[in-house]
């Protein structure tokens, strides 16, 4: 857990009642406020580390859990090189219309995405208060390509969601690491603002460790409340494969559309997380192509770099969810997660927790 400075620790209390009470609460123990997350009901405090134990049994706190570290999931090599030909601009159902909001690193003005015009709607950066476009890390854009992308610069490498608008929210830093509460306080900014930029899908290529289920796990609570505003969530798996229930959190909700990678053969790669989950359901929902995946560069405004993980593959299937949501308005999350589900085509002689309803490409949808 992060020490704060002045000896405070991070936390996020969840009140009997309303948030007002547990506010009253922190200051009156000289604590600090730094998000209140009406979402689902919480608050992200810092606390002097001599007060913890005075606030954890107040009698107006229903819990209190730590605000943990969460994590970019790293990139990650093996498997047979694929460039994505499926990534590639098709003539209709491209997300027009629909905003992918993307809690990252960041994203970078690539022509890709502001030529010929402007499809970033929305930047806010919850980690160092700028308000310039910009990433910091390049796994944020390189995220955002894939989902995206409309191929100005290449001609070939576009986004399986080329037509959508692009909501940008900067959580991690240039490391890319950040706290629970800066998810968090991304996803109550979206709570707030959804119906206005028609944000219709979230990507999440991030995880933390799963809490067990006598735990608060707070990625989860979010995902969840965002799912039932409306929104799709689509979570990476994790990148700690080939080991059973090494899902990643938010990954591990049932709600949330859960993606593992796969090499160009269709086979799992070492390195995509299994199930099941912590309760016991199967995870991954689906795989998608996640092996040297070509996308926008950060560093050039031109440029794109290939990069591996299940971070590359939940953005893929987060522009299927966009595009889809573009043909289908008036669907809600949990349909388009079925419809995805269905138009996967598993894989002969690969276990269930490994690749969901098996592997999940843009042609099956078209």
């Amino acid at each position: 857990m992060k020490n704060w400075k002045y000896g405070s620790t991070p936390f996020i209390l969840y009140p009997k009642q309303n948030i007002g009470e547990v506010r009253q609460c922190v200051l009156e123990n000289y604590g600090r406020i730094r998000y209140e997350l009406p979402f689902i009901n919480a608050l992200c405090v810092e606390i002097p580390k001599e007060r913890v134990q005075r606030i954890r049994t107040n009698r107006r706190i229903a819990s209190m859990s730590e605000d943990i570290r969460v994590s970019k999931l790293p990139t990650r090599s093996g498997g047979i090189p694929l460039r994505l030909p499926q990534l590639r601009r098709a003539p209709a159902c491209c997300g027009e219309g629909v905003a992918i909001a993307v809690i990252d690193t960041g994203v970078a003005p690539h022509y890709d995405l502001i030529r010929p015009f402007n499809r970033i709607r929305y930047f806010h950066d919850f980690v160092n208060g700028r308000n310039r476009i910009y990433d910091d890390d390049g796994h944020g854009t390189h995220v955002a390509g894939i989902a995206l992308g409309n191929g100005y610069v290449s001609g070939h490498y576009a986004g399986s969601a080329p037509g959508a608008a692009l909501v940008a929210l900067k959580a991690l830093d240039a490391e890319g690491n950040g706290n629970a509460s800066d998810i968090l306080a991304a996803m109550q900014w979206i709570y707030d603002h959804h119906l206005l930029y028609n944000i219709r899908v979230v990507n999440l290529s991030l995880g933390i460790q799963p809490a067990q289920a006598s735990q608060i796990d707070p990625l989860v609570m979010g995902a969840n409340a965002l799912v039932y505003a409306g929104i799709c969530v689509v979570a990476a798996a994790g990148n700690s494969g080939p080991a059973r229930g090494s899902i990643t959190s938010p990954g591990v909700s049932s709600l949330v559309l859960t993606v593992g990678s796969c090499d160009s053969q269709g086979e799992v790669t070492a390195f995509s997380s299994r199930g099941p989950a912590p309760d016991g359901s199967s995870k991954p929902d689906v795989m998608a192509p996640g092996v040297d995946i070509v996308s926008l560069s950060a560093a050039n405004p031109k440029g794109y770099i290939a990069q591996s993980g299940t971070s590359m593959s939940a953005p893929y299937v987060a522009g299927l969810a966009a595009s889809y949501f573009s043909c289908h308005p008036s669907l809600n999350p949990l349909e388009v997660k079925q419809a995805l589900l269905e138009a996967a085509r598993p894989v002969a002689k690969i276990p269930r927790n490994a690749q969901g309803c098996g592997l999940l490409l843009r042609t099956a949808l078209i």
